[in-house]
């Protein structure tokens, strides 16, 4: 894992407060959602205006070169002293647990002994309000809304049994596609949400509007012919898990740039043997934030998302396929 996606997996569990002391020791502001903060941090990896705080205030000694190193330190150290306090929702990986069952009731969460469950839901809140269902995946074990996850086929029906194994859809992206191995995500899963209801009884439109950030350590990453950067969605309550899938009627826009998110009628549903591919969209992206949004006609429940992925020869696939049987 390189000095980026290490310093963005540890600030995924960085509160406010965390974010904005290491910010305040970058002297870089403080303004802004989680997101921007952790952003901010990360592009501070490679900033130039944080090398001359760096070489002015800290030492004289210090080579712009170093700087990275040293804002990485800053997050390690931070997240470390977390753990050591017990402040953090880290999730225990790879390690195991006595509890056979993947679900937990709020009145299990609130149990002291439960304070390692860390929260990654498409919904976007990290809360521990309500039942939660935890990710097979012993690599990951994330925990996530149940109600937010495991959806009726149809609105009417009653909610399907959870699925054994269950995986979040993070893991069940990298199970999608052998060749292409995920760096970093640049957008966390997000939920599609209805922004008109025709009165005609036609599908309602769904969409989604962020912004996600290239650092000049991904685009230095990206000037290599095997990395790109993939806009990826899924169907949560897909019948076939490890594939992605777009909405109906998908329109995809980076940075106000049209890009073709699926090679099928907009009309037609992906039948159980069909498979979507994500987007290619290096090309429309820019140094620093870019925004994206997605935009379908279609009443069932889609989360979507960007990463950096690497491309992979068919041996390097087959070993990462045989390690995630593992």
């Amino acid at each position: 894992m390189d000095l980026v996606a290490s310093c963005r997996e540890k600030l995924s569990y960085f509160r406010i407060k965390e974010l904005k002391d290491v910010l305040s020791q970058l002297s870089l502001s403080k303004q802004g959602k989680k997101q921007d903060l952790v952003e901010r941090i990360l592009g501070a990896l490679s900033e130039e205006q944080v090398s001359k705080i760096w070489v002015n205030k800290k030492s004289p000694a210090v080579r712009k070169e170093e700087v990275a190193k040293l804002v990485a330190k800053l997050v390690d150290d931070t997240y470390r002293k977390m753990q050591v306090s017990g402040t953090t929702d880290l999730a225990s990986k790879g390690q195991c647990t006595s509890d056979s069952s993947n679900v937990k009731s709020k009145g299990e969460i609130d149990d002291p002994s439960h304070l390692d469950i860390k929260v990654r839901c498409p919904c976007g809140s990290p809360l521990k309000t309500e039942t939660l269902i935890k990710c097979d995946d012993p690599r990951c074990e994330v925990w996530q809304h149940i109600d937010c996850v495991i959806i009726p086929e149809k609105p009417m029906e009653e909610k399907p049994p959870n699925p054994d194994p269950f995986y979040c859809e993070i893991c069940r992206l990298s199970r999608a596609d052998p060749f292409l191995h995920t760096i970093g995500h640049l957008l966390y899963p997000v939920k599609l949400s209805i922004t008109n209801i025709p009165n005609d009884g036609t599908n309602p439109v769904q969409s989604v509007e962020r912004t996600f950030q290239l650092t000049r350590a991904d685009k230095e990453s990206l000037t290599k012919q095997e990395y790109d950067v993939q806009a990826w969605c899924m169907l949560l309550n897909d019948k076939v898990p490890f594939r992605m899938h777009w909405p109906q009627y998908a329109d995809l826009q980076v940075n106000g740039v049209s890009v073709r998110a699926i090679d099928r009628p907009g009309s037609q549903q992906l039948g159980a043997n069909g498979r979507d591919d994500g987007p290619i969209i290096t090309s429309c992206t820019k140094d620093g934030f870019n925004k994206i949004t997605l935009t379908g006609c279609d009443p069932r429940v889609f989360c979507f998302g960007v990463r950096l992925i690497k491309r992979q020869t068919v041996q390097q696939a087959s070993q990462a396929s045989f390690n995630l049987c593992l």
